[in-house]
């Protein structure tokens, strides 16, 4: 087998709702864009958790805090947002009604060989219901992601030592949401809790786990970069990771130059970003203007030097020697 590439930042598809369907569909694009192996996210939406944190007041406090960026970016979405918050909560509320998937549903399809699954965390629910789920899904899952945006929960919160003591257990992985969201959290105040200098505290409270900070800290359409600085800092912890979905690639450049590459990975976050599939995200990475030790770093070895030491890590080697075209005839089967 060829040297692996590995996107380290994927999700499945919203459409089709069906996850058989949806993981087709990302397989597709993988081999379009000739890539081996994808690190797929899921996304449990928490109403619960979403409603007690946001009301159409407190999106029109959030907005009058940055009056600047809003007036100066004239985005149409921010602006309805703002002008009717009533409509932004309601609009909100459907969208992660419409789009849950539950972890056990997604790992059925998303433990593949060529696609190895995260699962998400879930405020809804108790940290022991969370880690009992984990523990049922056993090393199948790679490891959890955070969500200090949708979710409001911290990274460095002290409830989530359970479920990091459980990943190390499993030598898995916590990626962790950095910078805004789509939606209302494009507001600053409502990204606030997705700092990498969180990360960064969570890492040192916890030696024993790999952190991820995802799309390096830059995640903004009203600030673009907007904790870049606190994600390169972040770097310099040794258990601290980053990768490269939907991040600007002047960004990504600019980490090689100041951080080097070493802890980097190739991430496309398809299709999460409007236009952006995994073959385009991965043409911007290799038309960089860093060295050709860099790029093979980022979509190759630093993945793989993560991904071996998984307890799961074995099945996927199992699934691969069957030969790729196998290995999506198991997932349509």
């Amino acid at each position: 087998m060829d040297d692996p590439i590995v996107d380290f930042h994927t999700h499945l598809p919203w459409r089709p709702r069906d996850s058989l369907e949806a993981s087709r569909a990302l397989l597709e694009a993988m081999d379009y864009a000739g890539v081996t192996l994808a690190v797929v996210i899921n996304v449990e939406f928490a109403v619960r958790t979403f409603l007690e944190n946001v009301s159409p007041r407190r999106i029109i406090e959030a907005a009058a805090e940055v009056l600047d960026y809003l007036i100066v970016a004239r985005i149409p979405y921010i602006h309805r947002m703002v002008m009717e918050p009533e409509w932004a909560v309601e609009e909100h509320v459907r969208f992660m009604r419409e789009n849950h998937r539950d972890n056990v549903d997604f790992i059925r399809v998303a433990s593949t060989g060529r696609l190895i699954p995260v699962a998400s965390f879930n405020p809804d629910l108790s940290v022991m219901d969370n880690l009992g789920r984990l523990r049922a899904l056993g090393d199948r899952v790679l490891g959890v992601k955070v969500f200090p945006t949708l979710h409001f929960t911290r990274p460095d919160s002290e409830k989530l030592k359970p479920v990091y003591d459980y990943i190390a257990n499993i030598n898995g992985l916590v990626i962790v949401h950095t910078g805004c969201d789509p939606g209302l959290w494009e507001l600053p105040p409502f990204c606030s809790n997705a700092k990498p200098s969180y990360v960064a505290r969570a890492a040192r409270e916890n030696k024993d786990v790999r952190f991820i900070v995802a799309h390096l800290g830059a995640y903004s359409a009203l600030n673009p970069g907007i904790f870049f600085r606190e994600a390169l800092e972040a770097l310099a912890i040794d258990n601290v990771y980053a990768d490269t979905s939907a991040v600007d690639p002047y960004f990504v450049r600019r980490a090689v130059e100041e951080v080097g590459y070493d802890k980097i990975l190739f991430g496309s976050d398809y299709p999460m970003v409007q236009g952006l599939d995994i073959a385009s995200a991965l043409e911007d990475i290799m038309m960089l203007d860093i060295p050709g030790k860099a790029k093979r770093a980022m979509v190759t070895d630093n993945p793989l030097k993560l991904l071996k030491t998984w307890h799961g890590w074995e099945g996927v080697e199992e699934a691969l020697k069957l030969g790729r075209g196998e290995v999506v005839e198991h997932v349509r089967g």
